[in-house]
């Protein structure tokens, strides 16, 4: 069944003002995209990471498994599963076996199998999920949604972080492999397990490739919460959408985009040149509302202005895959009559409150708090009715 396009409407916070003595036009942009709930679910390429050192023994391990074995059960025909184990070592348990009802008890014997030994090697699995999502990216492509999932309740043992100091420049390498992630358009879930993991290392790693970061307290939620990830895989609509802003006037600076619903996340733009940015999107999933909030400015040469006739200001361009695009022009007209000014604080008041939520997340991961991160962006796995 061919997608549709996602509903997506633009409010600002200015439709008309005066012009601007620094020649500087501050602009808000409140996007809401829906995209149509009527989508099955859709095969796609998935590695799985998980710890299996020694924190993990018994009933984290088992709990671990049992949520496999049944996500397993759960993926689309078609689906393509590789599973990798880590603890001193890394084990390609499952190597890009295709979901079948032939396959799946071939799987779930391995699973069966997996017990607890080592150390953290999270970094060594982390590469090598990526290095799997280049070659596939590379020689394949045929399913367009990827996505890792790394499951972990510990520090890692071979690229050491200092836990609550996010300037530590190993904290680089794992972005690194997030972002190398992104430009093979995979995203990584992040299933923090028991607090005892590092909050900072696996938001950011989730954050930093679209992915979702997954706060599971106790071993029965680390197993339901792992199957929900896996159910809202399967329901995504569009994968890691992109969004370019062009600019008409002069230059333009944009602040970082941020999410606000189902669940707050930045969203940091990439500058392109003065006169465009683009930035990646998380994935929409069927049937979800989808908020974003940005804030930046435009800068005019007022000379080149017209008084009370609508000014072009931007360009906004969704790439929603899957041949779907969708432009957005953006317009502002600038007066000398007061009486026609036209002003939307709500959505300045919206910013300011999104970003101070935002600053909020950033400080309760790197202080390690995964129960406030999670309460403050909103808990990724109550979006399935």
């Amino acid at each position: 069944m061919a997608k549709k396009q996602p509903y997506l409407n633009i409010l600002q916070s200015a439709l008309c003002i005066p012009i601007p003595s620094n020649n500087e036009v501050p602009i808000a942009l409140d996007i809401k995209i829906l995209p149509d709930k009527n989508i099955p679910p859709e095969a796609f390429y998935g590695v799985w990471l998980l710890d299996v050192s020694g924190s993990m023994a018994g009933n984290r391990l088992n709990n671990a498994k049992q949520s496999l074995i049944e996500q397993v059960n759960i993926i689309p025909d078609g689906t393509i599963f590789t599973l990798i184990t880590f603890e001193t070592e890394i084990h390609e348990l499952i190597v890009e076996e295709k979901i079948s009802d032939a396959s799946k008890k071939k799987i779930v014997d391995k699973i069966a199998k997996i017990s607890d030994r080592g150390t953290t090697a999270l970094y060594t699995a982390l590469q090598k999920a990526v290095e799997c999502m280049r070659n596939y990216t590379k020689t394949n492509n045929s399913l367009a949604i990827k996505k890792i999932f790394l499951l972990s309740d510990g520090d890692p043992t071979d690229v050491q972080v200092e836990e609550g100091n996010e300037n530590d420049p190993n904290y680089d390498k794992y972005f690194l492999l997030a972002k190398e992630a992104l430009e093979y358009k995979a995203s990584i879930d992040t299933v923090g397990a028991l607090g005892e993991h590092n909050v900072y290392l696996m938001y950011e790693i989730a954050k930093q490739s679209t992915g979702k970061y997954i706060f599971a307290e106790n071993e029965e939620e680390m197993k339901t919460k792992m199957i929900i990830a896996t159910e809202q895989t399967v329901r995504i609509a569009f994968s890691q959408p992109q969004l370019s802003v062009k600019c008409f006037q002069e230059s333009m600076m944009l602040e970082d985009a941020a999410q606000y619903k189902p669940t707050v996340i930045r969203m940091p733009f990439k500058k392109i040149s003065d006169k465009e940015f683009q930035t990646y999107l998380r994935s929409f999933e069927a049937g979800d509302t989808y908020q974003i909030i940005l804030k930046g400015k435009v800068t005019v040469s007022p000379t080149n202005l017209q008084m009370d006739i609508p000014t072009k200001l931007l360009e906004l361009n969704f790439d929603f895959g899957d041949g779907l695009t969708d432009t957005k022009l953006i317009e502002l007209n600038f007066s000398t009559d007061s009486s026609k000014f036209k002003l939307n604080q709500d959505i300045n008041k919206k910013y300011a409150n999104v970003f101070t939520q935002a600053e909020e997340i950033a400080d309760c991961t790197i202080r390690g708090d995964a129960q406030a991160t999670q309460r403050i962006q909103g808990d990724e796995t109550k979006k399935i009715s």
